[in-house]
């Protein structure tokens, strides 16, 4: 390290043993005056402290220095070009508790608009939470609804956070994965894929069923009802599931090849769903095929190798 860092080290080595000591004393004191230990709260308390140090030292790490001279100016999305203005603080809502990350900030004089690059670099831009901390909000936001994952979030990880960003947090993340799952399908549609070869599947599975789940009203909003007149109450989610099947048992009953399953769903029309299912199936026997491939390729260098 050079020397700032070992300034910083050094500032945080500080930090963790004043913290430790605290939390020791703390910890002692309460079981001479009791004669008894609380494992849960001796653990909760230990987690905290530490917390409290990684905060402290991700803080100190996130202190990103200002540019070299020859590089305080960036292109602006107007065309001309930003200026290197200050460094500026910002809060956020990491793994380890709440830091602050101080950033170059540049400015464009012809549209007036400002921008921190290192926001994007570190994917926090125009959020106070982490990467970290937005992926733990989308898992507990996708299992239950999003008063529970709150409550989640503060059991599990000790961090306090809102019902709504854990809405948003999921719902963002949620749309990502389905964006992504749209340029699939629309790969599929229009059969641009790798071309690999290899052995063929013999017999692929494609199994396809739908349901009627509970929905908030304004998703049903003029949609029919089963009885009519009424509105409908729910959404009819479609699942699909692809798989292989090579072996047989010694009864003849056929044996679904191990790791070869892959699970879709969504709430949309059968068109679509029939799309989505393609991009499924066609993702399958493309994986499949390039493994066999590229084991058929290992094979034959290790046998002439000689391995």
């Amino acid at each position: 390290m050079d020397a700032g860092g070992k300034k910083t080290a050094a500032a945080v080595l500080e930090e963790v043993t004043r913290e430790v000591s605290q939390c020791l004393q703390t910890l002692f004191t309460g079981r001479r005056k009791t004669g008894q230990v609380d494992m849960e709260a001796s653990e909760m308390l230990l987690r905290s402290a530490m917390h409290r140090v990684g905060a402290a030292g991700l803080t100190q790490f996130m202190q990103l220095p200002a540019p070299l001279a020859e590089q305080r100016t960036i292109l602006c999305s107007c065309g001309h070009m930003a200026q290197y203005q200050e460094l500026r603080s910002k809060p956020v809502l990491t793994a380890v508790g709440r830091v602050e990350v101080s950033r170059p900030y540049y400015l464009c004089a012809h549209c007036h608009n400002g921008q921190f690059p290192a926001d994007v670099e570190l994917d926090i831009e125009n959020t106070e939470f982490s990467p970290g901390v937005r992926r733990m909000q989308a898992l507990v936001g996708q299992g239950s609804p999003f008063a529970h994952g709150r409550e989640q979030m503060k059991l599990l990880a000790g961090l306090d956070v809102t019902t709504k960003s854990v809405e948003r947090a999921a719902e963002a993340i949620g749309a990502n994965i389905a964006a992504a799952e749209q340029r699939e399908i629309g790969k599929a549609v229009q059969l641009d894929l790798p071309v690999v070869l290899g052995d063929p599947i013999p017999i692929l599975y494609v199994q396809m069923d739908g349901t009627g789940v509970p929905v908030v009203r304004k998703e049903t909003e003029g949609r029919q009802g089963k009885t009519d007149g009424q509105p409908a109450h729910t959404r009819e989610v479609k699942l699909g599931c692809v798989f292989t099947q090579t072996t047989w048992d010694e009864k003849g009953y056929a044996i679904r090849d191990s790791d070869s399953t892959t699970y879709t769903g969504a709430i949309e029309t059968a068109e679509e769903f029939g799309k989505r299912i393609l991009a499924t199936w066609m993702k399958l026997i493309f994986g499949t095929q390039a493994m066999r491939s590229c084991l058929a390729g290992w094979q034959a260098l290790a046998s002439l190798s000689g391995r």
